[in-house]
């Protein structure tokens, strides 16, 4: 019986450097520099690069033109009432020519899953707000693929923090209430944005962020403030739009900056222009006057992340 030829790495889930040159007709030296730059999927193990074979897949397709992927975007990141509803019309109005997806998982797990690049793009808000954005881009230095990203800065918000309704028309200072450790909190996960701002007004009220009684802890901003409404916990670190929304007392302390960070291949994409144009929108202008507590700038400031 004759042996049947393979060529190398046809039936490997791995390719090699070598591989993967030849597969892709260029030299080794380039598949080195764009492994290095982040701009391919692949790892190192033991000090070689090997690229998983499916991925190398789906980067074809997403680099080529009218591939498979480039009509999907993900998002992942800080939970936000008025860029849902952005996706969401931005959804609507590509329709069945394209699927946009958000999810809010909070702001650090959204990094990691674009660095890892299970997300295309990610929504992030870290604390109070600078106009030079170098919290954020401070932040964003800490991973690994962070050389290949941009960022985009979208909106501001109001936040601060929500009250049942027994509070209602009582004149409270944030370091009163920070400081009453009877309160029950409803918190939110350690990888959002929202506690992160919890514990900088801990720090800047005489008070530790683990002094807080922990009643509860939501995932999203709607299931925290839903636990104040319900009376599952008294108070919340939210925005004023939550706080508008659900009828509730609200203290603001703070205006928090919300970005979009991707890579330049994703920002140069059809669908990401639909998704930001649709940010300065009238449309949105008026959703989030509604909404209350937001303030959207009339055109988008781009930053490299170095």
């Amino acid at each position: 019986m004759s042996a049947v030829y393979n060529p190398p790495g046809k039936n490997n889930s791995f390719l090699t450097v070598p591989e993967l040159a030849e597969l892709l007709h260029v030299n080794e030296k380039k598949i080195y520099k764009l492994a290095g730059e982040g701009d391919i999927p692949g790892t190192k193990i033991t000090g070689k690069w090997i690229f998983p074979r499916h991925l190398i897949e789906d980067w074809i397709a997403e680099n080529s033109y009218g591939g498979a992927m480039s009509d999907r975007l993900i998002i992942a990141g800080s939970d936000d009432r008025l860029l849902n509803q952005v996706c969401s019309q931005t959804a609507i109005e590509m329709q069945q020519s394209a699927l946009l997806s958000y999810s809010p998982c909070g702001t650090r797990h959204g990094l990691r899953m674009l660095d890892t690049r299970r997300a295309d793009a990610c929504f992030i808000n870290w604390g109070q707000s600078d106009t030079t954005a170098r919290r954020h881009l401070g932040l964003l230095r800490g991973y690994k693929n962070h050389g290949s990203w941009i960022m985009v800065r979208c909106l501001q918000r109001t936040q601060g923090l929500i009250l049942s309704r027994e509070f209602t028309d009582q004149q409270l200072s944030a370091e009163t209430i920070l400081n009453n450790n009877k309160l029950r909190w409803a918190q939110r996960s350690p990888d959002s944005g929202t506690e992160r701002l919890l514990e900088d007004l801990c720090a800047s009220n005489g008070c530790t962020y683990q002094s807080l009684r922990s009643s509860t802890v939501r995932n999203t901003e709607r299931s925290a403030v839903g636990a104040v409404s319900t009376g599952s916990a008294d108070i919340t670190c939210g925005t004023q739009a939550a706080a508008h929304e659900f009828q509730l007392p609200f203290l603001p302390l703070a205006q928090v900056s919300i970005d979009i960070v991707m890579t330049r291949r994703t920002y140069f994409r059809t669908l990401t222009q639909s998704l930001l144009n649709m940010m300065i929108k009238k449309s949105t202008l008026s959703a989030a006057k509604h909404m209350g507590g937001y303030m959207l700038p009339e055109k988008l400031d781009v930053f490299t992340v170095e």
